[in-house]
Parts: C-alpha cells; sequence; structure tokens
C-alpha cells in the first residue's frame, strides 16, 4: 500500500510543527543560563608584604594605606580580603514597594499605604549622614525566589539556571552567605523557610516558618518579632536576617489600597522603629523589598509597579558618600547589594555577582580602601567573564573579550587615582563599565521575546486547527485515498524547499536567526498545505457535519478534553489537576459503560474506579496545597519500606504471569525481564542489601528490555495486536524499574486501567446495531479517554508539575551513566521514562482502541485497519497538542502574574514533556501497525 508510509510520515510532520513552535515558544520565553561552580577566595591585607607582594621576605614596616597602594600597583594580585568588617542586620519585608516608604505631610487624604513608614523620612530628616533610602530596581522574574537569589549571589537569576550537576532548589553558586560562612562568620535567620530550602545548613541558628499561606497575614512576622530583639542584644553572629512576609500577603489577598494593608504597614513602621532604637553601634541595618507589586497586589513580571522596590539603609556611624548620594529615591539595582554586603562584612563579591558596590550605603574609609574594594569588585567580574566564556556560547566571545580588557583596563588605572575629585571621577567611570556589563548579560537572561512567543502561538494555533478539521471533517473513506496521493510528498519537499532558502538566506546574511526562520516558514508552509487540502475536501467535510450525529458519551468526552485544557489558565486547578482528571476519566468511561447498557461493561466500569481509587495514596501532593506537604506527604524519598517492597513484587509478577500465557513466544522475554526487575529490588533492598549486585540486575533487565523491544519488528503474518500489546507491556517494564520499588505498582494501575477501559470500548456499538463499528471505535472520544488517562497517570505514578518533585535517583538506578560514552543520552532517557513514561505507554498502545477486542479489525482488510490507526492517533496527539497551546497561551497571559515561575511555566514544561512522549509514543505505536499489517491491496 503507497499510503502505508505516508500515515507514518504524516505524524513525524504533525510532531515536528508542534514541538519545532514549542521550541520557538521556548526561546522567548524560558528565561535560563549556565551557572557556574566556582567560589571567590580572597587573601588575608596581612599576609602581604610592604612592597605589595604576596609572601614578600621584605622586612620593612608601613602603614596600612601605602601597602594597599602597592598592591594596586600590582594589577596581577588577587583578591585581598577587606581591612575593616561590620556586622549586618538585613530586614527583608518582602514586596516593599517604594512608594510604601514616601512620606508627604501635605497629603490630607492618604491612600492606605502611603503615609504609612514616617520612620525612614524622620530617620533621614534626622540624621541626613546616617540614613539612605533609595529605590531599589529589581530584574524579573519579580517572584520572591528569584529575587532572594539575586540579592544573595549578585547575579540575574533566571527561571532555569542550568547546573553541571542534578540540582533541587538549593542554590548552586556562591552567594554572600556562604562566603560569610567561609571566612569563619555566623549567619541568623528567621522568617521566610524560603532562605532554608535556597541555603541550608549555614545557619547558627534559624527560625524559618512555612511562607505560602497568602492570606496568614501576621503568623511570621509575629514569629520574627519574638526573636529579633532578643537576638540584636547578642554578638555572636555577624548576619542577621529577618525576612517578612505580611506586607506581601496583604498584598496578595486585598490589594495596596485596602485597610489590612494600612495596618501591616503600620506594623513595620514600629519594628524599624525598635529595631534602630535597638541597634548596636557596630552595626549597620539594610531594610529592602525583594519586589513591588501591581495595583491587584500580584508580582512575578516586569512592569515599573513590580519592579520598583524600596533600599532604606541606617549605620549609627554615618556613610560616605556627598550631597548627591545623599538624595533620596535615586535609582539603585538589586544586583549591586551583593558585592555591598560582602564589602560590609570583610568578604569578596561572590563568584557570579554583576553587581556594583553602593558607597552611599557604605561606612567612610580611605581612598585607598574605596580603590581596594574597586578592584576587588572588578577582579571578580574578570573572572566571571574569562569563565563564563569558557562555560558558555550565550555571550558572542568578540564582546566577552571587548568586557574582559575594559575591566583589566580600570584594574591598572586604579592604581594612578590619589585625590578625592579622582576617584569620583573613577568610581563613576567602573559604575558605567559595570551597567554595560550587567546590560549586555540581561538581553539575553532575563527579557521575553514577546515576537518569538507569538509567532509560536500562532504556528500552533495553525497546527491544531487544520489537523482537527482534517480529523473531524473529512470522511473516513476518503482517508486512504488522501494519503495515496501527493499530499504528503508535496508537503515534505515544500518545507524541504523553505530549508534550503533559509539557509540561503544566511549565507548570504539576509536571514540573522535561521532556526526562527526555518521554523517560521516551514509552519506557515504546512498550513497553507493542509488549508488547501481543507478547501479541496470540503464539500465531504461539511456534509460529514451536517449529517453527523453522536451519542451523548461521544460530547461530553470531547468537552471533556477541551475543558481540561482550557482551565489550565488557572493556577487552581493546574495545582488541583490531578484529582479532577482522575473524576473526568471515571466519568467518560462511566458514561460509555452505560451506553453499552450490560452488565459486564458496568462491572468493568467498578473496577476501573476501583483502581482509580488505589492510585489516590500515591499521588501526593505538592507545596501550593499546604497542610499535605507541610506533613510530608509530598515529599517522595524513593526509599521503599518492607511493605511496598512486597507489593511492588507482587505486581510486577502478577502482571508477568497473567501476560506471558497470551503473547506467545515473546512472553518468555518479558518473564525474565521481569525476574530482573524483581530481583534488582530485593537485592538492593535495606541496609544489608547489594547496591553493585542490585545495579547489575537492573542493566539485565534493560537489556532485555532492549532486545525485547527490537524482536517486536519481527513479522508473524498474525497482525498488529500482539506486538502492540506486548511493547505496552515492555513500556510497563521500563517504568518499574525508573519509578522504583516504592511507586512501581503505580505503573501495574496504569496497565489495568488502561486494560479495562479498552475491554469497554471494545464493546461499544453503532445505535440499533448488534456489530462492530469503526466509526464509533475511531471517533475522537476515545482519543480523548486515552488522553485523559495518559495525562492522569503522570500524577498517579506520583509525578506533580513542580521541578521540586523531581527525583533525580531514577538515573542512577542501574549505576552512574556519566561513565559510559553516551552517559548523557543514557541520563536524558531514564529521566524522560520517568517522568512522561505514562503518555509514552499510552502513546504507544492507541492503535489498541481500534484493532482490540475478539471481533474487532481482523474482518477489516489492511488499508481500512490503518486509516483507523491514524485517525485515532492524529487525534490522540492532537488532544496533547491542544494542552501545550492553552499552556503556552496561559504563559503569555500570566506573564505578570505571582504564579508565573511556581505553578504555569513548570506546568508548561511538563505538559510539553508529556506531549513530546505522547508523540513519540503515538509515532512507536503506528509504525509497528503499519510494519505488521498485510501488504494487501483488497477492497474493505
Amino acid at each position: 500500500m503507497k499510503e502505508k508510509w505516508n500515515f507514518i510520515l504524516y505524524l513525524v510532520w504533525f510532531s515536528y510543527l508542534v514541538l519545532s513552535a514549542v521550541l520557538m515558544f521556548g526561546q522567548g520565553f524560558l528565561l535560563s543560563r549556565k551557572t557556574l561552580n566556582d567560589v571567590s577566595e580572597c587573601v588575608p591585607l596581612e599576609n602581604f608584604g610592604c612592597d605589595g607582594r604576596l609572601n614578600s621576605s621584605e622586612k620593612f614596616s608601613c602603614t596600612e594605606s601605602s601597602k594597599i597602594q602597592r598592591i594596586l600597583a600590582n594589577s596581577g594580585s588577587p583578591i585581598v580580603c577587606a581591612a575593616k568588617s561590620h556586622r549586618v542586620v538585613f530586614v527583608l519585608v518582602d514586596a516593599l514597594r517604594y512608594d510604601f516608604t514616601e512620606y508627604n505631610k501635605d497629603n490630607e487624604n492618604p491612600l492606605y499605604y502611603q503615609n504609612r513608614l514616617p520612620i525612614i523620612q524622620k530617620t533621614i530628616e534626622r540624621y541626613p549622614e546616617r540614613a539612605r533610602v533609595f529605590r531599589f530596581m529589581a530584574d524579573p522574574p519579580t517572584t520572591t525566589l528569584q529575587r532572594i537569589k539575586a540579592l544573595v549571589t549578585g547575579s540575574l537569576p533566571t527561571f532555569v539556571d542550568i547546573s553541571s550537576n542534578f540540582a533541587a532548589i538549593e542554590i548552586q553558586e556562591d552567594n554572600v552567605i556562604d562566603q560569610i560562612v567561609k571566612g569563619g562568620s555566623e549567619a541568623i535567620l528567621l522568617g521566610d523557610d524560603t532562605w532554608m530550602r535556597l541555603i541550608p545548613g549555614r545557619w547558627l541558628r534559624s527560625h524559618a516558618l512555612y511562607s505560602f499561606h497568602t492570606w496568614d497575614l501576621d503568623t511570621v512576622d509575629n514569629e520574627v518579632d519574638s526573636k529579633i530583639y532578643d537576638e540584636l542584644k547578642r554578638n555572636d553572629w555577624d548576619l542577621l536576617v529577618a525576612h517578612y512576609l505580611g506586607v506581601d500577603h496583604a498584598g496578595h489577598r486585598y490589594g495596596p489600597n485596602h485597610p489590612e494593608m494600612a495596618r501591616k504597614l503600620t506594623e513595620t513602621n514600629v519594628r524599624l522603629e525598635k529595631i534602630i532604637e535597638s541597634l548596636p553601634s557596630d552595626v549597620i541595618l539594610y531594610v529592602v523589598g525583594d519586589h513591588g507589586m501591581t495595583e491587584t497586589g500580584d508580582h512575578g513580571g516586569e512592569s515599573k509597579a513590580e519592579r520598583t522596590a524600596a533600599l532604606f539603609a541606617y549605620h549609627s556611624s554615618g556613610f560616605s558618600g556627598d550631597e548627591a548620594d545623599r538624595l533620596s529615591g535615586k535609582e539603585v539595582q538589586q544586583t549591586d547589594l551583593a558585592p555591598t554586603l560582602s564589602a560590609a562584612l570583610g568578604r569578596p563579591p561572590p563568584a557570579p555577582s554583576l553587581g556594583n558596590l553602593l558607597f552611599p550605603i557604605l561606612p567612610n574609609m580611605p581612598v585607598t580602601h574605596t580603590l581596594l574594594h574597586l578592584s576587588n569588585n572588578l577582579k571578580q567580574v574578570t573572572q566571571y567573564l574569562v569563565r563564563y566564556g569558557e562555560e558558555s556560547q550565550q555571550i558572542p566571545l568578540d564582546r566577552l573579550a571587548q568586557l574582559i580588557n575594559a575591566t583589566r583596563d580600570q584594574i591598572e588605572k586604579g592604581a594612578t587615582v590619589e585625590t578625592e575629585d579622582e576617584l569620583k571621577l573613577y568610581t563613576s567611570n567602573v559604575r558605567a563599565l559595570m551597567e554595560n556589563i550587567r546590560s549586555i548579560f540581561r538581553e539575553v537572561w532575563v527579557e521575553f521575546d514577546s515576537l518569538s512567543m507569538l509567532r509560536a502561538l500562532l504556528l500552533l494555533l495553525l497546527t491544531v486547527f487544520f489537523n482537527w478539521i482534517i480529523t473531524e471533517g473529512i470522511p473516513a473513506e476518503r482517508i486512504p485515498h488522501v494519503f495515496a496521493s501527493s499530499f504528503v510528498p508535496s508537503g515534505l519537499i515544500s518545507m524541504a524547499v523553505c530549508i534550503g532558502i533559509c539557509y540561503t538566506g544566511h549565507y548570504l546574511e539576509i536571514v540573522d536567526d535561521v532556526g526562527h526562520a526555518i521554523i517560521l516558514s516551514t509552519g506557515l508552509i504546512s498550513g497553507a498545505i493542509t488549508c488547501v487540502l481543507v478547501i479541496m475536501h470540503w464539500d465531504g467535510i461539511t456534509q460529514r457535519w451536517y449529517e453527523g450525529r453522536s451519542q451523548f458519551y461521544e460530547r461530553f468526552a470531547r468537552a471533556a478534553l477541551f475543558a481540561s485544557a482550557a482551565i489550565l489558565v488557572s493556577n487552581s486547578y493546574v495545582i488541583e489537576e490531578g484529582a479532577t482528571l482522575s473524576f473526568l476519566s471515571l466519568t467518560v468511561l462511566g458514561l460509555m459503560a452505560w451506553n453499552i447498557g450490560n452488565i459486564k461493561s458496568l462491572v468493568l466500569w467498578a473496577g476501573f474506579g476501583v483502581v482509580m481509587a488505589l492510585t489516590r495514596s500515591y499521588r501526593g501532593c505538592r507545596e501550593e496545597q499546604g497542610d499535605c506537604w507541610t506533613a510530608g506527604e509530598g515529599v517522595a524519598t524513593g526509599n521503599a519500606s518492607r511493605a511496598a517492597l512486597v507489593i511492588a513484587l507482587g505486581s510486577v509478577a502478577a502482571v508477568v504471569a497473567i501476560s506471558r500465557r497470551h503473547v506467545e513466544w515473546r512472553g518468555y522475554g518479558l518473564v525474565i525481564a521481569g525476574i530482573f526487575s524483581c530481583a534488582h529490588w530485593a537485592v538492593g533492598w535495606g541496609s544489608l542489601g547489594s547496591p553493585s549486585r542490585s545495579k547489575m540486575l537492573a542493566r539485565g533487565a534493560w537489556l532485555v528490555i532492549v532486545t525485547m523491544f527490537v524482536l517486536l519488528w519481527r513479522r508473524d503474518g498474525k497482525g498488529a495486536t500482539l506486538p502492540l500489546v506486548v511493547s505496552g507491556l515492555l513500556f510497563y517494564l521500563a517504568n518499574t524499574l525508573v519509578l522504583g520499588a516504592s511507586l512501581a505498582p503505580t505503573a501495574g494501575l496504569a496497565l489495568l486501567s488502561g486494560f479495562l477501559a479498552l475491554n469497554i470500548v471494545s464493546m461499544l456499538k453503532t445505535e440499533g446495531s448488534i456489530k462492530f463499528s469503526l466509526t464509533t471505535r475511531c471517533n475522537s472520544s476515545m482519543a480523548c479517554l486515552w488522553a485523559l488517562l495518559a495525562s492522569y497517570n503522570f500524577y498517579g505514578t506520583g509525578h506533580h508539575a513542580t521541578l521540586s518533585n523531581v527525583r533525580w535517583a531514577a538515573v542512577f538506578h542501574a549505576g552512574d551513566p556519566h561513565y559510559t560514552s553516551f552517559g548523557n543520552i543514557i541520563s536524558v532517557a531514564l529521566m524522560f521514562v520517568y517522568l512522561f513514561g505514562m503518555p509514552l505507554l499510552f502513546g504507544a498502545t492507541v492503535p489498541l482502541l481500534a484493532l482490540w477486542g475478539r471481533n474487532g479489525a481482523s474482518t477489516l482488510g489492511p488499508r481500512t485497519q490503518l486509516a483507523a490507526v491514524f485517525s485515532l492517533c492524529l487525534k490522540f496527539a492532537l488532544c496533547f497538542a491542544i494542552r501545550v497551546f492553552v499552556c503556552a497561551l496561559s504563559a503569555t497571559i500570566h506573564c505578570r502574574h505571582l504564579m508565573i515561575w511556581g505553578v504555569f511555566t513548570p506546568k508548561l514544561m511538563f505538559e510539553v514533556g508529556s506531549c513530546t512522549a505522547a508523540l513519540l509514543g503515538t509515532l512507536i505505536g503506528a509504525t509497528l501497525t503499519a510494519w505488521h499489517i498485510p501488504n494487501q491491496t483488497r477492497s474493505s
């Protein structure tokens, strides 16, 4: 049959269109950068001789200033630890917008957030040399977690920090807290537990509370108040971090212009006044907001209101700077705080810092000490530029070389500065250079590419719309003729021509971004070709829609799929999606069983309900769900108890034993793979287990699975049903291996739910007929049911759409893959199966919806079978494409939403992964079907 492989090529074509559009969207939306593991080091000043050399043999005495001058003259000298350090109280008032700190005595009718912090203005007026207040400008994303990263590292944190290891939420880069601990100092933490998750194990004392109850305005603040004043009386710490949450929570719940906001700001004013009165004379106070908020109380995006926070500093001995530096409201960058904090604490700037020193909030110091701090900052930035150029190609090398040379020039110029006027000019030049460096990195790290996002959404919409019309409109009897024609070859040739033109344009320097040009041109030409196909068959499409009559369960299944996709714009739904998908799957299948109307179908549906109920205990929860998370139910340890091990062994044994006798000679391979899997868990279980032997058994199981998968392509002339069943069982075993003994039963439950659903589907018949109906078995409700099941079982196997929920141990269950030649490929493949094994399994078994059953497809001709399988596969793939489109649209709409980086973006990433797995599984299932269906051309 000529159309056999055209079906497969069209599925590949469709997959390319979806994934290329997603790639374009991700390049415009996902903010990413390469993280480095470098750590800043500094050499104590006393280790230098009076000639400015390290470990010098010169014995003559000199002043500290003259020694520093000679060190500065040697541009190749290392970073020098600051000669003097201070203690710091760092108070973070979450969402402290700058205008909250302003005070206007002439304002007779202030809004609820106005004139609530008079202590700041009062202190500045009374002690102008001791206090400063600035606009503290944040870079997007303006969420608390990313802002804390920026404050402690001095870099521009993005949503995706690509590290060299499998990192959880913990910061993997050098930061102010690590520098303090490294220098032998101590830090105290009070308030938001986000700090504990980002920087665990570094605190002398910590009193951290759960921070996600956004309707709780007082618990965390009251806890900090109960501890901070006692801590101020102690002298065993160098940095005290106090993170208040009430202002932020009042904004989220009520918005800024509300009496509750007035109450929280008034409380903040009282506590700041008390802290200033209690502050020891040797301590610097920094009060900052990590971000602002919109007029609705949200934050996360890049609007001026979200980015403009406040920075208030107070030191009883006074700060450096002249009248210009004392001006309230001057803009400073949040990335400048990390090197400034480090300088105050006597430590070098963190290795990834791109910040500039804020001398107006540092104590007075001689010219030489100021130059030493500037030199340290420039040397650290130079080292970072060199290392980033070695590790990443995001910044062009010629641009990096220019920046490196500029920083080295400024280091050398520092040795020539002597007077205050020269220092002021030099400081200004250094600040301009740092701004230039930061702006270059900001271009590639933190800016959304709105045009790429909109283009990608357009391409996705065209792909979904026209393919939906093809699957739902073109009559089934025309499908083989369409694909026997030149439609698919013409489309692929057109795409190849587009790619050739794009590369030619790039070679002639007409096209800048050849990747985006290829995606856009091929997407548009594909949309045009499918549009032409729809126009050519418009008569058949309209006639089918006019005459078509669908059952209630069919309409409900489609509505359930579309509703579950459309409501992905709600963060509350995303958080609770697992329970909803379970309910929808059960309801759709229940309506099908009711339509069949016999006892057997109802019994099967009841069994399906029991299976879904059993999966509930494995779903766990995520952080935003509150009580269950704090109770530890959402944390997957991966360690199986004795009972869990027994259940895992029993589930695999049962599946293998039952299926072995029904899959002929292939059953022996399943038995061997199952035995290896069970032995892998049993041998490695417990403290007395043998990890090395367990890993060897896991490798044996994988070897058998791969071998069996290769043998699936051996033809036996009995049709495609049996190979499809075996492929599903092999994917089941692969899932059990990566899930581990603790979650392995979930794969068995997923397999059982699919088996029960298949048996109910196989009993469906056309209204008024008792015979097998291919039209009924291939309508879109079947694909919607299968897609709902695949999506649900992502949650049913213990996963959630959060990065912190990912358990990387799945990569190492068979040993460290990095020791092999294909280590990275193996690692990606194992994690892919671990996370998206269920969409992969259900995608590979989609053809069974048409072929399963004793009186089913065996009576149909091969051409009809292929058309049915193709229709189902494309409909199933479309279900996931629709979900990805809605997730991308949701991320675009909510790019300034509080939950964008915590909920919507991870959901988009995991939905893309599920879609990729579904497309791959669908291609495997369709290809396996085409391979095993005989090449007969008799009429069907």
